[in-house]
C-alpha cells in the first residue's frame, strides 16, 4: 500500500512538472508572438480664430475721457466694421480706484474696463487694430485658435496609429513576417501637444492679405505605443 502511494505521488509530481514546463513554453511563445512599436504624428495649421484683448481707462472726470463715452466709441467703430458686438465682444474685467488708498483726497478717479473680442478673419483683425490705433485704445492679441481643432486632433491620433503599424511592418519585413492584429494600444503620457505662438504683426497697408506672414503655425502632435500580433 505504501509503495502504491509513493508511486502515485511520483506520477503526480512528474505530471505537474510537465504541465509547468508546457506553460513556460507557451508563455515564451506568446511573449515572442508580437511586435511593439511607438507611433507619432504631427500636423501644423494656420490659426483662423483670433482673440483680441481691449482695455479702456478713465484717469479723470473730463467728459472726453469718460469711460462710457469711450465704450460707445468702441462699440460704434466695431459695428461699422461689421462686427456683432453682442456675440463677439465680452467684458472680461473691471476695476476702479478713487485715490483714497494713496492720497489725502480723491483728486484723481481711475477706472478700467477690459474686453475680449473674437474675430474669425485676419483681414478684419488688422482693420480693427488700425481703428483702435486711431482711437488711441490699448489692445493686445491674447490668443489664437483653430476652428476645426477637434477634427485635427482626431486626424493626428489616427495617423499616429497608422504610423505605428507601418513601422511594425517595416521591422518584420526583414524576417519575412507580417503584422496581424492590433492587440494593445496606449497613448504616451503627456504626449498630446497643442502649441501656438502669438505674434501680432502691424501693417498700415490699405490692402490686407489673408496669407500674409505674422503668425506661427499651430502645431498638434500625438504619440502612441502599439503592439501587433505576428502572423
Amino acid at each position: 500500500m505504501k509503495k502504491a502511494v509513493k508511486f502515485l505521488c511520483f506520477g503526480f509530481g512528474v505530471l505537474m512538472l510537465s504541465f509547468v514546463a508546457c506553460a513556460q513554453n507557451d508563455g515564451q511563445a506568446n511573449a515572442q508572438s508580437y511586435v511593439e512599436v511607438a507611433g507619432t504624428a504631427e500636423k501644423e495649421v494656420d490659426p483662423d480664430i483670433f482673440y483680441l484683448g481691449i482695455n479702456l481707462s478713465e484717469t479723470n472726470k473730463a467728459t472726453k475721457n469718460d469711460l462710457n463715452a469711450q465704450e460707445q466709441r468702441l462699440l460704434k467703430a466695431l459695428q461699422l466694421l461689421g462686427i456683432d458686438t453682442k456675440a463677439d465682444l465680452a467684458v472680461t474685467g473691471m476695476s476702479g480706484d478713487n485715490g483714497y488708498w494713496w492720497r489725502k483726497k480723491p483728486s484723481t478717479v481711475y477706472q478700467n474696463k477690459s474686453y475680449q473680442l473674437k474675430l474669425d478673419s485676419l483681414v478684419v483683425l488688422n482693420k480693427v487694430c488700425d481703428k483702435l490705433d486711431s482711437l488711441k485704445i490699448n489692445y493686445y492679441l491674447s490668443k489664437v485658435d483653430y476652428s476645426k481643432l477637434d477634427e485635427l486632433k482626431k486626424e493626428v491620433q489616427q495617423q499616429a496609429v497608422k504610423q505605428a503599424r507601418l513601422k511594425a511592418e517595416n521591422l518584420l519585413s526583414a524576417e519575412s513576417r507580417k503584422v496581424d492584429e492590433l492587440v494593445y494600444l496606449q497613448e504616451q503620457v503627456n504626449n498630446s501637444r497643442f502649441s501656438a505662438n502669438v505674434l501680432l504683426y502691424e501693417t498700415k497697408s490699405e490692402v490686407y492679405d489673408e496669407a500674409a506672414p505674422g503668425f506661427d503655425k499651430m502645431k498638434v502632435s500625438y504619440s502612441v505605443v502599439a503592439r501587433f500580433s505576428i502572423k
